[in-house]
């Protein structure tokens, strides 16, 4: 006869693949390596009027040169497009002064890397492009400092929406007048509708609870998550109306965080992301 009771092995493989091992570590290293220089090439390769796919086909070359292959298909949005979640059309050209978006990550072994990188495809940011960017970064430091064992799954994204919501209060983009009023999904959900982080490993969106009992759950050693946030004025918006200097600029910034015994590893931490860093690359072959 039969055994007395099937069970879903489900929520056990998922809870397995939420803690890494070493072994697995080093591949999603290797992982993140990879994409980044892949990002890297990107840039150096970068000039204004190129299409989205030619910079795809930078990236997605390096992926397979180095042996492995896209773990996701590739984002790259320039200009308004760069406004638009998860934008996969990849076919306009990127004109000189727009920012591109790319979102873009590799496997090795099954084991994925997940890195999104915003930069002006002429390799200058504007006055406004570089404020908001500047904004979004400073919101994803922080989100990345909350990252530590014992801390909520929800406070990196609690950091970085306090971040940028105080921002957007003293830009005016947002009226507030409290931060707490700021931070709400009226205010600040206009500009920042998603969350800042999934579980990464073996998918892109990996498996394992968020909120085991209905209650956001803690970060531990051996876990892999994503740190997004971003901002997104797209001109294209009709049920909003978009001071013009703002308008048409999407930024998102991602990198891959390991929850370590004490704190964290940012896993992606070869890909540039401050401002002088980026333009010190961009249109400068290696």
């Amino acid at each position: 006869s039969g055994p007395a009771n099937l069970c879903d092995p489900r929520p056990l493989v998922s809870e397995l693949r939420l803690f890494k091992s070493e072994s697995e570590l080093e591949l999603m290293r290797h992982s993140c390596k990879i994409a980044s220089a892949a990002h890297i090439k990107a840039m150096r390769n970068a000039s204004a009027g190129m299409a989205e796919f030619q910079l795809q086909a930078i990236i997605e070359g390096c992926f397979v040169y180095n042996g492995s292959q896209w773990s996701y298909p590739s984002i790259v949005g320039g200009g308004d497009n760069a406004t638009i979640l998860h934008y996969v059309e990849n076919d306009s050209p990127i004109s000189d002064g727009d920012l591109v978006l790319i979102d873009a990550g590799c496997e090795i072994s099954g084991y994925a890397s997940d890195i999104t990188r915003t930069w002006p495809i002429n390799g200058k940011f504007t006055k406004h492009q570089a404020i908001l960017y500047q904004l979004v970064l400073d919101s994803q430091i922080a989100a990345i400092s909350a990252c530590k064992p014992g801390e909520s799954f929800d406070a990196p994204h609690n950091a970085a929406k306090e971040v940028m919501a105080q921002g957007l209060l003293d830009l005016g983009i947002v009226e507030g007048p409290t931060l707490n009023e700021a931070m709400s999904p009226e205010q600040l959900g206009t500009y920042f509708m998603h969350r800042t982080s999934h579980w990464l490993g073996l998918d892109v969106h990996d498996v394992g609870v968020y909120a085991p009992d209905d209650e956001p759950r803690l970060l531990q050693q051996g876990m892999v998550l994503t740190i997004e946030p971003g901002l997104y004025f797209g001109a294209w918006r009709t049920d909003i109306e978009i001071d013009e200097k703002w308008a048409g600029i999407g930024i998102r910034i991602e990198d891959d965080v390991l929850i370590t015994i004490d704190g964290h590893e940012v896993l992606t931490q070869d890909c540039p992301k401050t401002i002088l860093e980026l333009e010190g690359i961009i249109g400068v072959s290696s």
